[in-house]
């Protein structure tokens, strides 16, 4: 989905810039004669130029870096181009990095609030943190957008070179030569029981085979997944780094989902058992759902390695300086583990942390109160007040809901849903206790997307309309306790329902007491279910909840599919939680994959649109406003385009001030 500021996920590096970083004279002279004799070594041994200076570079560590030069999509060692006539896809990337003037050693601590992780095999895994702050900077996929300057625009990654036949249904890649799997964190190398793995690996085709292949093996649970590649042929590998993508027929989303979708597993870990034993063939999927290593950590061929995670404690990731791209100027991350929201403003204080991202109660209580209030009167060591932390409050394409369980009898009404909705003071709570950061929506577009429908607006928070409604629907006060209710499988039921929440949102605790108090002006009763984040991710994956509240992050161009066509109801870890089922959906998310004319694509999403506003399979609440604060030794904090906004790959760290 094109929004009109889209921003947050996805990671960027391309080869092609030479990196130069000054120092001394002295370290200078002593650094080129160990280069020179590196150089004559390569040399022989047939490196590339761009490998060269990525190590003269490496070597040259810690010191400023010098303006790169522009890059280039082209610089490509190909043995045979298959389609010579046919131009390379990939454009440069649009930024550059480290940017002039960078310091190379610095250490960015940014808080991991989530608890610790479900696992960290992207495979099986749907959640956008692994995807923002884990696989964007510890792997590559094939190409991704220019995020900071045209997202309209891809630039290579693992890919140097693509190319688009046969009418968008044939993709061929070229993929850069010298990059290496990182080798496994969180076991211990050097036991012999795990001596199979201290090998080095080089990527290559074999790796985007073996995804493809478990991906669409029907074993593994990744519906999320699947519902974006039914149309997928095969990948086949021609040689050693160049595949083809073959989709079975032209659809609008093969381009995102073979560049930015399709990733490399490595099959020397996901093929194997702890004791470095193949696994079979026969029962491989399901092997991967619950794989020995998907707890253990990420083993990427990105520009950063995993090397610590402890649970409940941290986790690390140092640059990989053997990583033939260019070096980003931030050499660490740092990932504290916690759960509690309010220890990141604490942490950030302090300077624990250098960059978070703020609840709007924290932002509030930090920033926007003062704003208010004389100079005079600001506290002296407040370092939000004294210019050691800058914040910004950047758009994001992530919309916000309570999403109703349609299989439950007491959500299958859609007079029902919206009755909820009527309920549900949604502007109110914006303001009051999101501190006006968002705009209240009525669908899954964002308000200013071409896509969005503007004639739709959102429902009017209306108790009386809502009472109206759920007497239509049959429910009424028969008892006279304060509930209405109905009989239900022959039995009379109060409307009583929980609502999951993730226990470490203050705000969203507070929208559903607020809601929680308005229901039961019109007889209904919720109950609120606060639950750790891994227990939420499990029950909405097990579609096991009354109703939930959830958010989801698009991308730059959307498919509806994931979350509403009714095929995904019934799919292992599918999207569509809530049971939506519609027939002309259907026929228009599986049409906006055939449909090309700009056009025809607006009208078919508004007509989506609509049908969602009228069947309310949830409550829309909101696109909101994500505040980012960081000390001032982050430099160069540029937010880009395209998720996830706060990609940290231009940024650098300066000694803590």
């Amino acid at each position: 989905m094109k929004t009109a500021k889209a921003t947050t996920l996805s990671i960027a590096l391309s080869g092609g810039v030479l990196v130069l970083l000054t120092v001394s004279v002295l370290q200078l002279n002593a650094l080129e004669k160990r280069a020179s004799t590196q150089e004559r070594q390569l040399k022989a041994l047939g490196e590339s130029t761009e490998k060269l200076v990525g190590e003269l570079g490496r070597l040259k560590g810690g010191g400023a870096a010098t303006q790169p030069a522009a890059s280039s999509a082209g610089d490509c060692e190909i043995d045979k181009v298959l389609h010579p006539e046919v131009e390379n896809f990939l454009k440069p990337r649009g930024i550059q990095w480290p940017p002039a003037g960078a310091k190379m050693n610095g250490v960015l601590k940014r808080g991991w609030r989530y608890g610790d992780p479900k696992g960290f095999n992207w495979m099986v895994e749907n959640a956008a943190e692994l995807r923002e702050l884990v696989i964007n900077y510890a792997d590559l996929q094939i190409a991704m957008r220019n995020k900071w300057t045209d997202p309209m625009e891809w630039h290579g990654q693992a890919a140097c070179r693509v190319e688009i036949t046969d009418d968008y249904k044939t993709y061929t890649v070229y993929l850069r030569r010298g990059v290496k799997w990182h080798k496994p964190s969180g076991v211990d190398l050097a036991d012999p029981r795990y001596a199979w793995l201290n090998k080095e690996h080089e990527l290559t085709s074999e790796d985007f085979v073996f995804a493809a292949k478990v991906l669409m093996n029907p074993q593994v649970e990744n519906g999320f997944m699947k519902s974006y590649f039914q149309e997928l042929d095969k990948v086949e590998a021609v040689d050693k780094y160049t595949f083809v993508v073959r989709w079975k027929k032209k659809t609008y989303q093969s381009l995102e989902q073979t560049l930015s979708g399709l990733q490399p597993l490595p099959e020397f870990l996901y093929g194997y058992t702890e004791n470095g034993q193949p696994i079979p063939q026969e029962t491989l999927g399901l092997r991967i759902n619950q794989h020995w290593y998907n707890n253990k950590g990420y083993v990427g061929v990105g520009p950063y390695r995993m090397t610590e995670y402890k649970p409940g404690v941290r986790m690390k990731f140092v640059r990989n300086d053997d990583f033939p791209g260019d070096k980003p100027a931030i050499k660490e991350f740092d990932f504290p583990i916690y759960t509690d929201r309010t220890l990141s403003v604490l942490k950030l204080k302090s300077g624990e942390l250098n960059f978070v991202d703020l609840r709007p109660g924290q932002y509030r209580e930090e920033v926007l109160d003062w704003q208010s209030k004389p100079k005079a009167s600001w506290p002296k060591n407040n370092p939000f007040l004294n210019g050691q932390i800058e914040c910004s409050a950047v758009p994001s394409p992530s919309f916000y809901f309570i999403g109703w369980n349609m299989a439950k009898p007491l959500f299958k009404d859609q007079r029902v849903r919206t009755a909820m909705t009527h309920a549900f003071n949604r502007q109110k709570i914006l303001d009051s206790v999101f501190q006006g950061l968002g705009e209240v929506v009525s669908g899954y577009t964002a308000p200013a997307s071409p896509l969005n429908d503007p004639t739709i607006r959102p429902l009017p928070f209306d108790l009386d309309r809502a009472r109206a409604l759920l007497a239509e629907a049959g429910w009424k006060d028969s008892d006279r306790d304060g509930l209405v209710d109905q009989v239900i499988e022959g039995k009379r039921t109060p409307f009583e329902f929980t609502l999951l929440l993730y226990a470490g949102s203050p705000e969203w605790t507070a929208l559903a007491n607020v809601f929680k108090e308005d229901l039961l002006k019109i007889g209904v009763k919720l109950t609120v279910g606060s639950v750790e984040w891994s227990v939420m991710q499990k029950r909405m994956d097990e579609k096991s909840f009354d109703a939930y509240s959830g958010g989801w992050s698009m991308s730059y161009e959307s498919d509806p599919f994931q979350i509403w066509h009714s095929s995904q109801v019934d799919e292992p870890k599918g999207s569509n939680r809530v049971g939506f089922r519609n027939k002309e959906a259907d026929q228009i998310i599986e049409k906006l994959r055939e449909t090309f004319v700009t056009e025809e694509r607006q009208a078919l999403f508004r007509r989506l649109h609509r049908i969602l506003h009228e069947a309310q399979p949830y409550a829309f609440f909101m696109y909101q406003k994500v505040v980012y604060c960081w000390r001032t030794e982050v430099k160069n904090v540029v937010f880009a385009q395209e998720r996830p906004i706060a990609d940290s790959f231009p940024w650098w760290v300066a000694a803590h001030d």
